[in-house]
C-alpha cells in the first residue's frame, strides 16, 4: 500500500509553499551531512578560537599565517565527518610579510583596540625544513608563500572568541536535525504503540492509556523536558543522548491521541472484521492491517512534532540546560549573544534566531501541505 497516492502528491507538488519548506528540509539535511566538509572551519564544534578576530563583521576578510603545530594529527576522513578535523597548524593574522633571506618577517595582527607587532620566523622551521636543503631563490620563496599563507573571508563575521560564525551554524544544523529527528522517532515509537492499543482494545486499556495521555498532556511540553533533563542527566554522561530522550518522550501524546481516534474508525470495517474471522492475531490486525491506513496523519504529526522539537531543544540549549559548550547549538548561540541585538553586532544573535525561525518553518510548511493533500481531517481512505 502506497503512504502517499499519486493524487496526494500531485496536490503536494502544486503547493508552493509546501515545495519551498521541503526544499529546505532537504537542504538543511545534506548540510547537516556534509556540516564539516563544507563548514569553513571544519575543526571539531568549529571551535578554532581566533581572539585577535573578536566580533568582525560580516564579509570580513584578512591573511592567515599558517604556523605547524607540535603534534601531528593523522585523522580518518570518514572519522573527520562525523567528529570534525584536527588542525595541523595555527593560523595567526597577519597584516604584512617580507621574506629577508632566509626568515620570513611579519607584521601580526593583534585585534582591533592593539598595535600590530612584528616578528620573525625561520622560514625552514616554518615548513618544517633542515636548514641546509633551504635554497631561497624567487621560486622557492613562491611556492613557500603559498604554503604558508592563506586568505580567509568569513561570510557571517566572527563571534566574541574570533570563532566562523558561519561554520558553527552550520554545525548547529546536524545538532538541530538530530535532536528533531531522533525526538520524533522515540515520540513515533511510543505514541503509535498506547494510542494503536487504546484504539484497538478500547476498555480499561483505553481508560489507563488516556490517563496517562492526559497526565503529560497537562504539562507544559519545555517544562516536562527541563525536568526529565535535570532528573535524568546524571544517569546519561552524554548530553545529546539525554536530549533525545527528553525531546522525545514530551512529544508522544499528540502522535498517541491521533492514532488512537483512527483506530477507533477503521476497527470498524470490514477488512478488520475479516482479519480477526481468518483468525489473524491482534498484534498482526493492528501492525500489517490498520497501522497501514493511518500513516498518512502520522506523517503530517510528525513533520510538526520535528519542528516542535527543534523549538524544545533551542529553548533548552538557550537556559543551559541543553547542548553544553562548545558545541554549536543555535540556541547557546542566541542567548550568548541576546544583548548584543540592540547593539552594531546584533548579527550575532539575528543569524541563529534567523536559522530557528527558516527551520521550523519549513517544517511547519510541509506538515501543512501533506495535511490538505491527503486531507487528514476526518477522512479516511
Amino acid at each position: 500500500m502506497q503512504i502517499i497516492d499519486s493524487k496526494a502528491r500531485g496536490r503536494f507538488k502544486r503547493n508552493k509553499s509546501a515545495m519551498v519548506g521541503l526544499a529546505i528540509v532537504v537542504l538543511a539535511a545534506i548540510l547537516s551531512l556534509l556540516c564539516y566538509v563544507i563548514a569553513p572551519d571544519n575543526s571539531p564544534s568549529a571551535n578554532d578560537q581566533i581572539l585577535e578576530l573578536e566580533t568582525h563583521s560580516p564579509g570580513f576578510s584578512t591573511t592567515f599565517l599558517k604556523v605547524r603545530k607540535d603534534r601531528v594529527v593523522n585523522q580518518n576522513f570518514f572519522v573527520g565527518l562525523v567528529n570534525g578535523y584536527e588542525k595541523q597548524y595555527k593560523l595567526q593574522p597577519v597584516n604584512s610579510y617580507r621574506f629577508e633571506k632566509d626568515s620570513l618577517v611579519v607584521e601580526l595582527y593583534k585585534g582591533k583596540q592593539f598595535e600590530p607587532e612584528t616578528k620573525h620566523y625561520a622560514v625552514a622551521d616554518l615548513l618544517g625544513m633542515n636548514t641546509a636543503s633551504l635554497q631561497m631563490n624567487e621560486v622557492f620563496r613562491k611556492k613557500a608563500e603559498d604554503d604558508l599563507f592563506v586568505k580567509k573571508t568569513f561570510l557571517l563575521g566572527t563571534d566574541k572568541f574570533g570563532r566562523d560564525i558561519l561554520s558553527r551554524l552550520l554545525i548547529g544544523t546536524r545538532i538541530s536535525i538530530s535532536v528533531g529527528l531522533i525526538a520524533v522517532l522515540i515520540s513515533l515509537t511510543i505514541g503509535v504503540v498506547l494510542g494503536a492499543l487504546a484504539g484497538f482494545f478500547q476498555g480499561f486499556t483505553d481508560k489507563v492509556i488516556m490517563w496517562v495521555i492526559n497526565v503529560f498532556w497537562s504539562i507544559p511540553t519545555l517544562l516536562l523536558a527541563m525536568g526529565l533533563y535535570i532528573s535524568a542527566g546524571s544517569l546519561i554522561e552524554n548530553k545529546l543522548v539525554m536530549i533525545f530522550i527528553a525531546v522525545g518522550l514530551t512529544m508522544w501524546v499528540e502522535v498517541a491521541r491521533i492514532v488512537r481516534g483512527q483506530f477507533m474508525v477503521i476497527r470498524e470495517m470490514e477488512f478488520v472484521a475479516a482479519a480477526k474471522s481468518l483468525g489473524f492475531s491482534d498484534a498482526r490486525t493492528i501492525f500489517l492491517h490498520i497501522l497501514p491506513n493511518i500513516t498518512g496523519p502520522v506523517i503530517v504529526v510528525a513533520c510538526a512534532n520535528f519542528a516542535n522539537a527543534i523549538l524544545v531543544e533551542s529553548g533548552l540549549s538557550y537556559i543551559g540546560l541543553g547542548i553544553q559548550p562548545p558545541a554549536p547549538s543555535w540556541g547557546s548561540m542566541l542567548n550568548e549573544y541576546k544583548d548584543f541585538i540592540d547593539s552594531p553586532n546584533a548579527y550575532l544573535a539575528l543569524f541563529p534566531g534567523l536559522a530557528i525561525m527558516l527551520l521550523v518553518l519549513a517544517f511547519n510548511l510541509v506538515g501543512n501541505g501533506l495535511r490538505d493533500a491527503l486531507d487528514v481531517k476526518g477522512k479516511v481512505e
